[in-house]
């Protein structure tokens, strides 16, 4: 009996320490959305996704537009690559906390730290409650 504890325990350990984000991703140079998260994919659309130089830093820009019918709690956060495709560090590193009446659309946006960034990626997903 002990050793299927320690295989149970392990199990939900690893499931805790996973990266993938459940949502929708887009990146500044890909044309398409990718989507982890069907449900979400039906109430949200991300589209949008244009770059700017503002100070002689990258500013990213997203839209956001709400499918549901009801209130939709989310978590966005912008992630900023130079030339090598190195991930760099951003003033928002940070999920930020966003809440979509139904139907409305919002566009979100981020500015990188330094001039070294040449690309972006976006990441949304729902909130879940504990």
């Amino acid at each position: 009996m002990r050793p299927w504890t320690l295989i149970v325990v392990s199990a939900l350990v690893l499931a805790g320490c996973t990266t993938t984000t459940s949502g929708l991703m887009a990146r500044s140079n890909d044309t398409e959305v990718k989507v982890n998260n069907r449900n979400l994919g039906r109430d949200l659309s991300l589209s949008g996704l244009n770059r700017a130089m503002v100070g002689g830093r990258l500013q990213a820009r997203a839209e956001l537009t709400s499918k549901a019918s009801g209130d939709l709690y989310l978590q966005y956060r912008f992630v900023f690559f130079d030339a090598t495709g190195k991930a760099l560090e951003s003033a928002t590193d940070g999920w930020q906390q966003l809440n979509l009446a139904g139907g409305e659309r919002r566009q979100i946006s981020a500015l990188a730290l330094t001039g070294e960034a040449v690309e972006f990626e976006v990441a949304v997903r729902r909130i879940v409650d504990e």
